[in-house]
């Protein structure tokens, strides 16, 4: 019915093939408020599923989300872009392989005092993540969200790691300009 709420939380898998950007672009489904382990969306109109038309939206929207992804900061293993407090990690082409390994995020504030207690001893916020909490599959690329923390940041380092081994895929760090 209409009106309704759906609450995605990202570190959830849940039992049926739907990721966000599934729920993301239905129509008449809404985003409410944008939080770092998830997305509260609203129902504003309910329509019948139409899958011809659901695709296109997701075409759409990955398209346009490409187009304003912002600041260009690290072409490595992945492109990522950095808009705002956001991280948006892109691949094209995305094989299956690429999304296995975890994804490294660690964020260096410019005041160490600003870490969650935590993550004092580490002298950074290991926000790592793997791709199916925040990542999405369009035909042959691949897309992760990652949200950044509220204070000024120092340093960003990103990548993949894959713990059998130890092993680093890749990684890359940057400046955080602009905090």
């Amino acid at each position: 019915g209409d009106g309704g709420h759906v609450l995605w939380f990202r570190k959830w898998k849940p039992a049926y093939d739907l990721n966000e950007l599934d729920i993301r672009v239905l129509p008449g489904v809404e985003s409410v408020a944008e939080l770092a382990d998830g997305v509260v969306f609203r129902v504003t109109t309910a329509e019948p599923f139409d899958e011809a038309k659901h695709r296109a939206r997701k075409q759409r929207y990955v398209q346009q989300f490409i187009e304003q992804a912002g600041e260009l900061v690290v072409r490595a293993g992945w492109s990522v872009y950095r808009k705002g407090r956001k991280l948006i990690y892109r691949k094209e082409p995305c094989a299956p392989a690429d999304v296995q390994a975890k994804f490294v995020l660690h964020v260096t504030p410019t005041d160490p005092n600003d870490l969650p207690a935590d993550s004092k001893w580490r002298g950074f916020d290991s926000l790592g993540f793997y791709f199916d909490q925040r990542g999405f599959r369009l035909d042959d690329q691949c897309i992760a969200i990652a949200q950044l923390p509220d204070y000024p940041i120092g340093r960003i380092r990103v990548g993949q790691w894959i713990a059998d081994g130890n092993r680093t895929v890749w990684e890359a760090e940057f400046l955080a300009i602009g905090g």
